[in-house]
């Protein structure tokens, strides 16, 4: 299986190939498994209980829970290195393996929270739960990257860098995030009943994208066909042709047209705040409440069981790659972070509201934008610093360990 798929994805396997592989007969494989599915979902659980048993061995022998999280994270780096294929389908097929295996990697997930929290706790430090989960999951999806980039060997090589990254969110002072809340949750629009907004007459791209986006949410992306795509949007297979080359090209044009809409109206928000690190907070807290508003682009584009295949896969991807090109461009010259530590903050941040809306609960996401603005700030300029430049946004004052304050962007 991990040799198939890694050749040539999941979704091309099929029983007779894994049996020849495997040299075993068809006959044997059904005794053991029901289907490729089944089968996909064992060597998953054999692929990550070896991962946790490695961890356990490098991280148990004790000491400073500094050193601890630091061999974690360099055993997590070599294993992706080492094990590219196996790593390959515990983080990037297995959304094509179907919402049982998804569930299953929101799991896994949960358990290396669990081991983190258990290092950090040792050291006395209590980080918020969103935060170690916002940690593990920058961390899976920098993997990602690297595996979907084809260089998994850079992860190795930039470990200590994954290491600095991580310790830099670390911060005694991130318990003062607890509490504070970036907007209240704000009440639902049309947006849900209209995503792509009032589609003019006549226009059928845009009649396409509408109909796209609303089977896709209502249904899942599996279910899109041309077929049905032009039978929602009311158009002919030539008009639908003249536009898009088929079902992936017109989902990905969706989620294109979808996040520059999101992105360009909450953007502006920076502008507003005196400082860089107030205008973050500013426009993360905006972007997290038009998230809230927009239900169809937070579940299409951070659902991952809603779009499976793999060119969308790589399109949130590289969307984190953009985010994080912005983010660093946007920082202090002074204090920029690498395109390493940015791409695994922004990863960070997409896995806190990834979060959020599998959880059904994407209205609530400004609340979280604390938390969010922080796994942003913190890597630049440290965690005292950001936390105090959050609260002041908020219009709070705390004593935090580098006793210095910033002051609100805006009096008042």
């Amino acid at each position: 299986m991990v040799e198939l798929v890694a050749e040539r994805g999941y979704n091309a396997v099929s029983v007779a190939q894994l049996a020849k592989c495997a040299r075993v007969s068809k006959r044997d494989f059904y005794k053991l498994f029901a289907g490729k599915e089944e089968c996909f979902l064992a060597t998953y659980d054999l692929v990550v209980n070896r991962s946790l048993r490695d961890l356990l061995v490098v991280t148990e022998g004790g000491g400073d829970w500094r050193e601890q999280l630091r061999l974690g994270f360099l055993a997590f780096a070599g294993q992706i290195a080492e094990s590219p294929d196996a790593a390959r389908l515990a983080l990037v097929e297995v959304f094509a393996a179907g919402a049982v295996a998804v569930e299953r990697m929101q799991r896994t997930n949960q358990l290396f929270e669990t081991l983190m929290g258990g290092a950090l706790a040792e050291g006395s430090t209590s980080l918020p739960r969103l935060l170690v989960k916002g940690i593990v999951a920058g961390c899976g999806r920098l993997a990602r990257l690297r595996l979907l980039s084809g260089r998994p060997q850079d992860l190795a090589r930039d470990g200590d860098q994954l290491v600095e990254w991580v310790l830099s969110l670390c911060d005694d002072d991130a318990v003062h995030l607890r509490g504070l809340s970036g907007a209240g949750v704000p009440p639902r629009s049309a947006a849900a009943e209209a995503p792509l907004g009032e589609v003019p007459p006549g226009d059928e791209r845009a009649l396409i994208l509408a109909a796209t986006a609303r089977l896709a949410r209502r249904e899942g992306y599996a279910t899109l066909t041309v077929p049905r795509l032009r039978a929602a949007a009311g158009v002919s297979r030539r008009s639908f042709d003249t536009h898009f080359a088929g079902v992936a090209d017109c989902f990905l044009t969706t989620l294109g047209m979808l996040s520059r809409r999101t992105l360009s109206t909450a953007e502006p928000s920076f502008l507003t705040a005196d400082t860089w690190a107030g205008g973050v907070h500013r426009m993360i807290t905006d972007l997290s409440r038009r998230l809230a508003l927009d239900p169809v682009f937070a579940d299409l584009a951070f659902l991952e069981v809603f779009s499976p295949d793999p060119e969308v896969i790589r399109w949130r991807s590289e969307m984190i790659v953009k985010l994080a090109t912005m983010l660093r461009r946007e920082a202090p010259a002074e204090r920029r972070p690498t395109m390493f530590a940015a791409e695994a903050s922004v990863g960070a941040m997409w896995g806190v509201i990834h979060h959020f809306v599998a959880a059904g609960r994407a209205m609530h996401l400004p609340t979280a934008a604390p938390v969010l603005s922080y796994i942003a700030l913190a890597p630049v300029l440290g965690g005292s610093t950001a936390v105090n430049a959050i609260v002041a946004e908020a219009g709070g004052g705390i004593e935090t360990s580098s006793r210095r304050r910033l002051p609100r962007a805006v009096p008042g």
